[in-house]
């Protein structure tokens, strides 16, 4: 008996792993939604119901979809025609219609009305639970209007679409809305706009476009998203918050995990998590304002942290503004925790991220040098202004970040000293935890009419004002880089700039090597304390403080005379929580020597 019981608790993973579409049957739920049954053919008649113009307006609906002369249209679930005859009509004589049912007797009923109106674009398709049967790279678009939430199969029919879709074509989702508790239709027929993004998220698909202007439904395209790694816990934040502006525990409920830590609380059931929170906001209100902002950046084993943000100019206060994300075996994402914000200790021993920088991870290609610096134990990866969205797909794939971009502007030429390639890889970065690590340098000839570095200051901050909007709509900070010969060379003068333009998104990154190399003596303390209000990085390395050259100046952690333990209690005292990167510019060692010397020195000084 006890070898039988022993078998049968080895079986379990394997359960738990069996592909519930394998089966004729499928799903009786998907990421926390039940899925409804689909309607029997011998309700047709109701579909072309005299109401359900006014109900669904269908010809405001094709009018947005745009389908033009020549396009190949897909009507998933198509019943007996209530759209897919005028999209017949739309795409003319020159394009084509899949219509798709399960119910062959469906295709009849619309086969008799298309032959009586002399439509003969249209190709007649009986799909299967899992397979709507559209030929690979057919369609420009696919529409199912209150279908996708009776797919028994939504990942195995989603896979099939994606493949049938041509590039740039796109799927569109008509659902009534179930934050709407006024539509008179059943809970189990309807979707919230948030869950339809969660699960669409999970087949691979991001949201293009969308249109609220239909009287009960929702309208939402979507197409092909990019590599993403942090698509899901990405859509599945922005979900959970959207989901608890709408006062209703059965919107919130499927976002989260079977239990749920709120801080010091402790774990409770996602149930009454649900409805207390529900109950609590029905008095105080939703918990996060409209156009809140979420920045997602890795967490502990493999967990991703939502950082919440009230919008641009809100001073709103967020009680409880961090969520911890995450995956199970099956790979669907939920809430685990929704709770303060609080540091946690990594595992190299700090509370602050320690990022490796791009001057020392090469060579190789971004993949490589990410992967890397995650299997040493950085949190991280910092990089220039190219290659921003390859390099954070990278990073985000094997858990870490792409904490910083580094860009050189020249006062004089800003456009030709890529302002724009900056603005793009600030727009590129949004969501993440990553800031611009900005230099600013000047070629104004010496006989300029603007000789005076008073007069490059208004420069400079007509540039960094512009910056500065854009950093309050992205979420994405700039960071003020002091560099030994450049215009913007010491501490004191970034933080003047700083100061002038008073902008919570704008500080300085403290740089040790060029902070030696242009500053008399050889403790930042002072200047540290000084920027505490305003630090938003610092950059570190060995060095010689009495350095001569840049070898001496920067060397990997734990070589050279400065004392890395001093700063690190420096840092600690104004109470610094942001980014620390290894600066190795220069070095001659192979990368991962280098940096695993480096980190050995960054644990060492952290007792690990």
């Amino acid at each position: 008996m006890i070898h039988l019981l022993c078998l049968g608790l080895l079986a379990l993973p394997l359960q738990d792993r069996v592909d519930p579409e394998g089966s004729p049957e499928g799903r009786d739920d998907y990421l926390g939604r039940r899925i409804a049954r689909t309607m029997h053919w011998a309700g047709a008649p109701w579909l072309l119901r005299e109401t359900r113009e006014d109900e669904e307006n269908g010809a405001a609906l094709r009018e947005w979809l745009a389908a033009a002369p020549g396009d190949a249209v897909c009507d998933l679930g198509c019943g007996n025609g209530y759209h897919t005859l005028p999209l017949a009509r739309d795409v003319g004589s020159e394009g084509r219609v899949f219509a798709v049912d399960l119910q062959p007797e469906m295709l009849m009923l619309l086969r008799e009305r298309a032959e009586g109106e002399g439509l003969e674009n249209l190709e007649y398709v009986e799909a299967t639970v899992d397979d709507p049967r559209l030929p690979e790279g057919s369609c420009d678009l696919v529409l199912m209007v209150d279908v996708y939430h009776e797919l028994s199969h939504p990942v195995r029919v989603l896979d099939h679409i994606r493949r049938a879709l041509r590039p740039g074509g796109e799927v569109v989702l008509v659902e009534f809305r179930s934050e709407d508790r006024s539509v008179p239709i059943k809970l189990r027929h309807k979707m919230t706009k948030a869950q339809v993004m969660r699960e669409m998220a999970a087949g691979g698909f991001e949201l293009a476009r969308e249109t609220d202007d239909l009287p009960w439904q929702h309208v939402m395209s979507f197409r092909v998203a990019p590599p993403d790694p942090r698509l899901e816990p990405r859509v599945l934040a922005l979900g959970f918050a959207d989901a608890l502006s709408r006062l209703d525990p059965r919107v919130v409920e499927p976002f989260l995990a079977a239990s749920v830590g709120e801080g010091s609380e402790g774990r409770r059931s996602a149930k009454k998590v649900a409805v207390e929170l529900a109950g609590t906001m029905r008095g105080a209100g939703p918990p996060f304002p409209q156009a809140a902002r979420v920045e997602l950046s890795g967490g502990p084993d493999g967990a991703v942290r939502a950082r919440f943000q009230g919008p641009p100019g809100s001073t709103q206060p967020l009680a409880r503004d961090e969520c911890l994300l995450v995956a199970d075996r099956g790979g669907v994402w939920s809430v685990e925790a929704w709770r303060p914000a609080a540091p946690f200790l990594r595992p190299h021993g700090s509370r602050r991220p320690f990022v490796a920088m791009h001057t020392g991870t090469g060579p190789g290609s971004p993949a490589e040098q990410a992967r890397l610096t995650l299997e040493l134990g950085f949190d991280g990866i910092a990089w220039g202004t190219d290659r921003v969205g390859e390099v954070r797909a990278a990073a985000e794939a094997v858990g870490g970040d792409l904490w910083s971009a580094y860009h050189v502007l020249d006062l004089a030429d800003p456009e030709g000293t890529g302002v724009g390639q900056l603005r793009a890889a600030m727009e590129g970065m949004a969501g993440g935890p990553g800031m611009i690590w900005l230099a600013l340098r000047s070629s104004f000839p010496r006989d300029f009419e603007w000789p005076t570095k008073g007069e490059e200051r208004g420069v400079a901050l007509g540039i960094l004002a512009e910056l500065k909007e854009l950093a309050e709509t992205t979420g994405v900070e700039v960071a003020l880089y002091p560099h030994a010969g450049f215009w913007l060379e010491t501490d004191r003068a970034a933080l003047s700039l700083a100061e002038e333009l008073d902008s919570p998104r704008v500080g300085v990154c403290f740089n040790l090597c060029h902070f030696l190399k242009v500053q008399e003596g050889a403790d930042p303390a002072a200047t540290l304390r000084s920027a505490a209000a305003r630090l938003f990085a610092v950059t570190v390395n060995g060095a010689d403080v009495d350095g001569e050259n840049w070898a001496k100046l920067i060397q990997p952690l734990g070589s050279g005379d400065h004392d890395l333990g001093g700063l690190l209690k420096v840092l600690d005292e104004v109470g610094f929580e942001g980014p620390v990167g290894l600066q190795a510019y220069g070095v001659g060692l192979p990368a991962s020597v280098h940096l695993r010397a480096s980190m050995g020195a960054w644990r060492a000084a952290h007792g690990r």
